[in-house]
């Protein structure tokens, strides 16, 4: 048996640049970090069977991989050239479709896990380039690249995409102090509100592409990307929250899905209790609400809840997928 742990994420800035709109385009800008909330992909032999196992939302018992309906464990499945019956589960630490990349996640973790099967060394940023491929290039995802680096790699980092679709990654170069700053006045809260990221994003796309307007404020994104790596780098995690709140005023001007009324309500009674800035994690509409406050975070904190949101601690993860447990 094999146990891959792999983070969850939380997109900090630049958001939306990594997408297959934009970047081809202007390039990408973004930071991103991984967090302690995880997937676990469990992938074992079936030596005394014949068929696969595949267990996630529903279970699937079948003979071949072609005939898998999950496909992101076919297409891991065919990519490794994997023939052999396995069983393979999966467990998650916060619900789907949540906008933390859970997707992703669950794709870099299951990857990990096939190579170990094979006996295969991969580096982090190959895991990320593979699981790119699986979601954009073989399944037709509308996403970008920055959830599966951001797995992958752990810590948190600057992404530069070139035209080409290249991504470039590289730790950011912050103290211990700016870390645990960030670790401290960032909370987080789940809103219950569940959404499909495909539609945002697709209605993103489709409505940016086609609007000067909204293209600019994409490329006001990139550029507040810049200047949050730039203000963390330097400690000022300050004017990072600041520019949270502009990153997402500006976001919300690039499609009528990103939020909606009682979003705006939350938002709002969050500034009121002395957040800085703030955002909806991932593309949108749901799912976890991201603050910046660096006064009275119990205050802030019990104000929220009794808006009906969820408190959700986290810490950064700065080790990225690994293995737990190869046992053979």
């Amino acid at each position: 048996m094999i146990i891959t742990k792999t983070p969850l994420r939380l997109p900090l800035g630049g958001g939306g640049t990594d997408l297959p709109f934009f970047y081809p385009h202007f390039g990408g800008e973004l930071v991103t970090a991984a967090i302690d909330k995880y997937i676990y992909v469990t992938v074992s032999e079936r030596k005394f069977h014949k068929e696969f196992r595949v267990a996630y939302s529903k279970t699937e018992n079948i003979n071949t991989v072609t005939e898998i309906e999950n496909a992101r464990v076919r297409e891991a499945l065919k990519l490794l050239d994997i023939t052999k019956p396995l069983e393979i589960t999966t467990i998650s630490e916060v619900p789907g479709s949540s906008g933390l990349g859970s997707s992703s996640a669950f794709v870099v973790g299951l990857l990990k896990a096939l190579h170990a099967y094979k006996r295969e060394s991969v580096s982090s940023k190959m895991l990320a380039e593979e699981a790119s491929k699986i979601e954009i290039d073989l399944i037709k995802e509308p996403i970008g690249k920055q959830d599966q680096y951001a797995s992958a790699l752990g810590g948190i980092n600057h992404l530069k995409i070139t035209k080409e679709g290249s991504v470039l990654p590289s730790p950011l170069n912050l103290s211990y102090e700016t870390v645990r700053d960030l670790e401290s006045n960032s909370h987080m809260f789940f809103t219950g509100l569940m959404r499909d990221a495909r539609e945002v994003l697709k209605d993103q796309a489709k409505s940016t592409t086609n609007d000067k307007d909204k293209m600019e404020s994409m490329k006001q994104i990139k550029d507040i990307g810049i200047e949050i790596k730039n203000a963390l780098e330097k400690g000022d995690t300050k004017k990072f929250g600041k520019l949270m709140n502009l990153h997402w005023e500006t976001k919300k001007r690039t499609s009528g899905k990103i939020s909606d009324s009682q979003i705006d309500a939350w938002y709002e009674k969050a500034l009121k209790n002395g957040a800085l800035g703030g955002k909806i994690m991932g593309a949108g509409g749901g799912g976890f609400f991201l603050f910046y406050c660096e006064s009275n975070a119990r205050e802030f904190i019990r104000a929220m809840e009794k808006e009906g949101l969820m408190y959700v601690p986290f810490r950064f993860d700065m080790d990225g997928s690994k293995i737990l447990l190869d046992v053979r």
